[in-house]
Parts: structure tokens; C-alpha cells; sequence
């Protein structure tokens, strides 16, 4: 560990700069410094896919620095070796890049991310400021950065919001909502179960798992079926390591406002009691495992499936994202800053992603609706004097742009291969709103875009993946570092 240096003696601005250059010494003695960037997305936003294309186009940029140009440490050609770390450096399993490479070489998209698993990059570079000319020189070698990124399931964030929660509050939430919108469609069963079965009645394994297994397959419904986001608990959803652990067992139920605590024996304690296990073996161990050392963080929101699935799902992205952000609190306060000690969040980045599925034209009305869909969480963002920036990306371009006459008039359209079509078809897209649409907006749909089959793309890393403001993005996240 490199030793503790009081620069309290020194004027601000010298003991600022004195510390960054004691701060590189220490990342150059220790084997370069590590940038832990948190990927952080619903399920469905496009997690899996951009970290792979972003690894692959890191590792390509030497053979095609056209590829990333906008990454400055690759436009200005100082980019001397991008490299995979190697398996033992992994506190977890490898993220699959390999296998998902070889997935899209035969335009297959990977599968979902099932359970969590890590990777690292590590940059050699030719640094661009005096500072890091200079330790090199001293060193006699490159500067390093490492990027390390965790993937896991999507569903996992919204648990975090329930560590504020009793078991009482969380039920009462979770049932009102399911008795409204497109959750009351698919809740009949679940809600009547749970209406024949009192929280102060006799406690009962049997009930327990009944009412827990007919809530999974709401669950399921609603983000399958419906397009739904904000769903509570994220591992009855997607499970990973935990399999049918019997504290799993566990539903919302019918609790009178107010009450909080309940009879021993009773089905209510019962509950109650898997739901504290729950977030402490599930919940709080995944983030003091996991979020205890990021730096920077990427949010990656689908709005075009959100709109394309109507105004509940539209609702449900935001509510998701604000639930999220919050529990966040990017520097202090939040739920995350409570759990943890160490460095905060610093740089955050809310990105709209498939940005190829309309034309470039409607691209900044993307990232504007994000904007708004972000509006308050950006400003707790902000007020904690992290710097935060929203962009349109595509990890991938599907599509092809052309222009078509359609009623008289010339309109942009995108071609593409829908998922399950062998032949590529051109879509009218229609406009992108700049601004969540308005309640009496939602009689029509707003898109006519599928899910597009990905381009065959060479595994090697020497082309590269085609996308859409991955490198923007990478250099807004780490372009410091770079440096």
C-alpha cells in the first residue's frame, strides 16, 4: 500500500497538484490505475450487447483506429496496446465476450444475462499531458489504465429501493399497484389467492410458496408481455446463484395502513421475516460486493421499447429510473453512500440506446426525450457536482438509412433484417418525441420499428463493430484517465 503524505501545508491549487502527481506514482508503483465503470441498465436496455461491442472495438482499435475515432486516445493515434486481462485477475466468473463475439459472427444476438460476471481491458498509453509525460519517462515505460466492468441482470437494481422498506410498506405498494393499469390484467389469480389467504393466519410453507410462485408469474407476464420495469424482487425474475433458496418464498399481502408488525406463527411473520433475509443476503451482499469501488457510471435505457409498448410501460421505464437514481444519490445520501464507504460516483452518462433503429435525423430527439425522462434524477445528479451528459448510441448498427416517398412526401427510413425474417424490409419509423407525451397522446403509436437480426461480423479483432457513439460515450466516461 503506498504511504499516507500530509499536504495540508501546501496553497490548495500546489496541494492539488501535488497530490495527482503522489496519486500517479502510487497507480504506476502499484501496476497502473483501474477505472471501475458501472454499466447499469434495465432489463432489455442492451447491457450484454454494448459491453461486448465495446471490448471488441477497444481491442480492434490498433488494426482500425477509424473505428473509434472520437475516443482520443485513439484519434490522436497514442494508443499503443489494448489487451484483455487475464482470467486470474477475476474476482468472478468471465463475462462471456468470447462466446458472444461468436454469437453475432453468425448475426445472433447473445442470450440474456443470467447471472453476474466480470471483465477487465487493460490500455498501454502514450499519455498526453506534462504530468503523465513526465512519470513516464521516469518509469521508463507506457501509462496503463485497466477498465473493469461487472455485468449482471438488469431486474437486480430495483431491489435496492426495498432496503427502505418494511415488509408491511413494500406489500401495500406492490399490491396497489398491481390492481391498476396493465398489472391488474395479468393479477387476477395472484390477487385472489392472497385475498383468501389473511397475513394473520396460521403461518403455512405450502401457502407461502403457492402465493410466491403465482406473484413470479405476474412478474414474468408483466415484463414479457407488457414491457414493465419496475418490478420488485429483481431475483424472482432472473435468480442466478440463489436457485430455490426458501427464503425465496415470500409475496405481498394484503396489510391493513398502518400496521407494521405481526403475530408470531402467522403467515405475515412468515413473510416478513424471508423478506429481511431476503435483503440482507440478496440485496445488501450484492452491493457492498459489487458498487464499493466504481467510479463512473453508463445508464442504458431502451425508450424505443418503452414507447413502443405504450403509455404503462412508458410510465414504468421512468418510474424505474427514478427509483434507481435515487437510491443512488451520486456522491452522498443515497441508500448506495449508507452501504459503502470509498469514492463515489463522479461521471454518469444516460445513454438511449438503439439509436439505429431510426434515422439519424430523430437521433437528437432521442437522447432529448431521455433528457426528459431524466429530468429530476439529472438534477440530484448535478447537485452533488458529479458531471453527467445524455447521448443516443447503438452499440451495433443493424440498419441501413434510405429515403422513400410515402403520401407525396420524402421521408427517411431505416432497412433492416426483422428478428425471425430472411428478408431485410424498410420501416417508417414516424417522429420521436422530444418530451414524455402527454396522457391524451397514447391513442396511436408513436414507432413502427421491430427488433432487427445484427449484422455477421468478423471475430477477430481487427475490423471492429459498426455502432453508433460508443466511443463519445467511452470518452466522456474515461477520457480523463486516458490523458
Amino acid at each position: 500500500m503506498a504511504p499516507m503524505i500530509n499536504l495540508s501545508w501546501l496553497p490548495p491549487s500546489l496541494a492539488e497538484a501535488s497530490e495527482r502527481v503522489v496519486g500517479s506514482l502510487s497507480e504506476l508503483a502499484s501496476g497502473g490505475a483501474t477505472v471501475w465503470l458501472a454499466v447499469t441498465g434495465l432489463s432489455r436496455s442492451g447491457k450484454t450487447v454494448f459491453i461486448t461491442s465495446l471490448i471488441h472495438n477497444l481491442l480492434s482499435s490498433l488494426h482500425n483506429p477509424n473505428r473509434m475515432p472520437l475516443l482520443n486516445v485513439v484519434g490522436e493515434r497514442r494508443l499503443i496496446a489494448a489487451n484483455l486481462e487475464g482470467g486470474k485477475a477475476l474476482r468472478l466468473p468471465r463475462f462471456p465476450y468470447l462466446g458472444n463475439i461468436e454469437k453475432m459472427a453468425i448475426a445472433e444476438w447473445p442470450g440474456r444475462t443470467a447471472d453476474i460476471s466480470e471483465i477487465g481491458i487493460e490500455i498501454r498509453f502514450a499519455p498526453a499531458n506534462a504530468i503523465g509525460k513526465l512519470l513516464s519517462e521516469l518509469t521508463g515505460g507506457p501509462a496503463r489504465l485497466t477498465i473493469r466492468i461487472v455485468d449482471y441482470p438488469g431486474e437486480w437494481l430495483l431491489d435496492l429501493p426495498m432496503l427502505g422498506q418494511s415488509y408491511a410498506e413494500w406489500s401495500r405498494a406492490t399490491l396497489r399497484a398491481f390492481r391498476q393499469g396493465a398489472r391488474a390484467e395479468i393479477s387476477g389469480d395472484f390477487l385472489a389467492f392472497t385475498g383468501q389467504h389473511r397475513a394473520d393466519q396460521a403461518a403455512s410453507e405450502e401457502v407461502a410458496k403457492q402465493a410466491h410462485d403465482l406473484y413470479c408469474a405476474c412478474l414474468v407476464k408483466a415484463r414479457d408481455q407488457f414491457g414493465l420495469s419496475y418490478l420488485q424482487p429483481g431475483r424472482f425474475l432472473c435468480r442466478g446463484t440463489l436457485g430455490d433458496a426458501p427464503y425465496l418464498w415470500f409475496a405481498p399481502l394484503d396489510v391493513a395502513e398502518g400496521a407494521e408488525m405481526f403475530a408470531p406463527h402467522t403467515l405475515g411473520a412468515l413473510m416478513a421475516e424471508r423478506f429481511d433475509v431476503y435483503k440482507r443476503e440478496a440485496v445488501t451482499r450484492f452491493y457492498e460486493e459489487h458498487f464499493r469501488n466504481y467510479s463512473r457510471q453508463i445508464v442504458l435505457v431502451d425508450v424505443l421499447r418503452a414507447l413502443l409498448a405504450g403509455r404503462d410501460a412508458f410510465e414504468d421505464t421512468r418510474r424505474a429510473l427514478d427509483a434507481i437514481l435515487e437510491s443512488f444519490r451520486y456522491g452522498h445520501g443515497g441508500i448506495i453512500s449508507k452501504l459503502l464507504l470509498g469514492p463515489h460516483i463522479d461521471k454518469v452518462l444516460f445513454a438511449a440506446t438503439k439509436a439505429d433503429h431510426v434515422p439519424d435525423i430523430q437521433r437528437d430527439h432521442l437522447a432529448a426525450l431521455l433528457r426528459n425522462m431524466a429530468a429530476f434524477p439529472a438534477l440530484e445528479v448535478r447537485s452533488s457536482d458529479a458531471q453527467f451528459d445524455v447521448t443516443a448510441i447503438a452499440s451495433v448498427i443493424s440498419t441501413a438509412e434510405e429515403s422513400q416517398e410515402i403520401d407525396g412526401q420524402r421521408v427517411q427510413v431505416v432497412v433492416g433484417r426483422p428478428v425471425g425474417s430472411n428478408k431485410q424490409a424498410k420501416f417508417f419509423v414516424g417522429n420521436v418525441p422530444i418530451r414524455p407525451p402527454r396522457a391524451d397522446a397514447w391513442g396511436s403509436p408513436f414507432l413502427n420499428v421491430p427488433v432487427f437480426e445484427p449484422p455477421a461480423l468478423d471475430p477477430s479483432p481487427v475490423e471492429g463493430i459498426p455502432h453508433i457513439n460508443l466511443d463519445v460515450a467511452l470518452e466522456f466516461l474515461v477520457g480523463d484517465r486516458l490523458r
